[in-house]
């Protein structure tokens, strides 16, 4: 049987590794193979796996046809990919042993993103429910508004359009949100919104949650599933990506699901595939597979794109995240300048540091405090491809009890990773001192110095006399292509740092403000008890950087006129 060969193979390919995927999701597969091949054989275990009742299924599936996407008009059956096969198995395969038309799943769970079928799966089933369960059944989707619940609908109307063998069992209503109705069976589907007033004085036999990650109340199920109380197979099955929303019943529910597949809980009757990656993950093509079981190279290929475009762009951080890795963003979260835990991966040791200066000509970036702020030095070079940092932290003693920032600065100047002189404001002296030493402690040539001109001062205009100074104005015009390239980078693996641990608390805080044009600029939600000046002056110096780099040239109406004069334009 295609349909069950095609699950077990599936759950074999997983534990054996060869599948990249979550450890639910392998759990699940164990769990699934146990009570397959022996759980089941077991007197005490009261459920067993009906074959004969799949292969009905499998022969429906047969009957239906692809309607969109890369597999329009081809058999379903044929198309199916592992998890989907699995999915089925699990609904349709499993009974109870005193009553083989009772399925064992009552609640099924399917977390996974967008671009792998979801929809399609779940009205596929509904469909399959509809031609199989008692006479007379109802089935519906719920979603927070009636837009989004039509969409298993419109998935169930074109499967039925594209399966002529199917379609002359089927009335579907012209209206987009209408009923769709078996001649065969008398069963009916609607689409419902999620307002649990709108729910009661129903009997749902099955129903779909679809998109949960978007709710934040679960009323709305619960008036569902109180409905099927009189039902022999009463099954809910709640399907969604992940949203950037704190609130969402969602999270409550995979945080129950792994407790019941790490057997912490006990339930028999939950089966779940969950589907997503971690955010340091999120940036590589392991993290694309462990998120997207349907392996369709154009829908990665696709992804690839929207990755590339989220290293540079915040605007497009949320949506590929939520929606492409299935990653649960808090709702305050989503301005964060990096993911702090792929930052910590950038780290090397400040001897490796020193053996990769030597020698080279580099950027300092100074940013400048009176009292609270830290007042921070950056280096930075790049060597074969490879951007190389280094900041520094500077802060006076008299007012460190007063700091609302809960940091123990001197654990960090026993680590060298700040200087706390006395007095109430910043030395500009000690500063200068520092940065004049650079050359020599880290036997390198500085190339030029980038510094805001606020509070700049005297101590400046002394370096300018020996150095190239650049004064450099926080603008989004000034600093937006070194803040979206120095992100790229990380995400890229091309950005190292030596190890400091104030830094990575700065840049833990750093978020980025959006200005017109889609422009960045580094920012601090809290600007009482954070600090991002440690970061900003890699930023600094990164942007001379970026500037070095060949530029196109500008359209002029000369440089035109002389491009079609074929003058030798460079």
């Amino acid at each position: 049987m295609i349909l069950l060969e095609r699950a077990l193979k599936y759950c074999n390919d997983v534990i054996e590794a060869r599948e990249v995927t979550t450890v639910e999701v392998i759990v699940q597969c164990t769990v699934f193979l146990e009570d397959y091949n022996k759980n089941q054989y077991d007197e005490k275990f009261e459920f067993c796996f009906e074959e004969k009742e799949l292969k009905k299924i499998n022969n429906l599936l047969k009957l239906f046809n692809y309607a969109t996407g890369f597999v329009a008009g081809k058999q379903v059956l044929s198309g199916l990919e592992g998890f989907q096969s699995l999915f089925l198995c699990a609904l349709f395969g499993w009974r109870y042993k005193n009553n083989i038309k009772k399925f064992r799943y009552r609640d099924i769970v399917l977390f996974i993103p967008r671009k792998n079928a979801k929809t399609f799966l779940s009205g596929l089933i509904i469909l399959l429910l509809m031609l199989t369960e008692q006479n007379f059944s109802e089935f519906y989707s719920i979603c927070i508004d009636r837009d989004l619940a039509k969409e298993t609908r419109k998935a169930m109307a074109q499967l039925i359009s594209a399966s002529p063998a199917i379609s002359k069992h089927f009335f579907v209503s012209e209206s987009e949100i209408g009923i769709i109705r078996c001649k065969l069976t008398k069963s009916y589907f609607v689409p419902r919104t999620s307002k649990a007033d709108k729910n009661n004085s129903i009997r749902p036999s099955c129903y779909i949650a679809d998109e949960v990650g978007a709710f934040t109340s679960n009323d709305n199920i619960q008036a569902m599933r109180k409905g099927q109380l009189s039902v022999m197979n009463p099954i809910c099955i709640k399907t969604t990506t992940a949203y950037a929303n704190s609130d969402s019943i969602m999270l409550e529910e995979l945080e129950y699901d792994r407790a019941v597949l790490n057997g912490t809980i006990k339930n028999p009757r939950l089966f779940c595939l969950l589907y997503y990656c971690s955010k340091e993950e999120a940036w590589t093509d392991e993290g694309l597979y462990k998120a997207n079981p349907l392996r369709v190279e154009e829908n990665y290929k696709e992804i690839r794109e929207d990755r590339e475009t989220a290293k540079v762009k915040t605007s497009e951080q949320k949506e590929f995240l939520t929606k492409n890795m299935n990653i649960f963003l808090d709702t305050d979260e989503l301005h964060k300048y990096v993911n702090i835990e792929y930052w910590k991966k950038c780290r090397i040791t400040l001897k490796e540091f020193r053996q990769k200066i030597k020698g080279k000509k580099v950027k300092i970036g100074i940013d400048l405090s009176v009292t609270t702020d830290l007042t921070a030095v950056g280096i930075v070079f790049e060597d074969e491809g490879i951007l190389y940092c280094h900041s520094y932290g500077f802060l006076p003693t008299d007012n460190l009890d007063d700091r609302r920032e809960n940091i123990d600065y001197r654990e960090y100047k026993r680590k060298k990773y700040c200087e706390i002189h006395p007095g109430m404001t910043v030395d500009y002296d000690l500063v200068e001192k520092y940065v004049r030493k650079i050359e020599h402690n880290f036997e390198c040539e500085i190339d030029s110095i980038i510094t805001d001109p606020m509070n700049a001062g005297e101590m400046v205009g002394r370096l300018a006399e020996d150095y190239d100074v650049t004064k450099l104005k926080q603008t989004y015009t000034n600093l937006s292509p070194s803040t979206k390239e120095f992100r790229k980078k990380m995400y890229d693996g091309k950005v190292k740092y030596a190890e400091n641990e104030l830094l990575d608390w700065n840049m833990n805080n750093a978020t980025t403000s959006v200005g017109k044009a889609d422009d960045e600029m580094l920012n601090k939600q809290d600007k009482n008890k954070q600090r991002i000046d440690m970061v900003v002056v890699l930023i600094f110096g990164h942007t001379e950087l970026v500037d070095d780099k060949p530029k196109p040239p500008k359209l002029t109406e000369d440089y035109i006129n002389r491009f079609f004069k074929k003058e030798g334009v460079k």
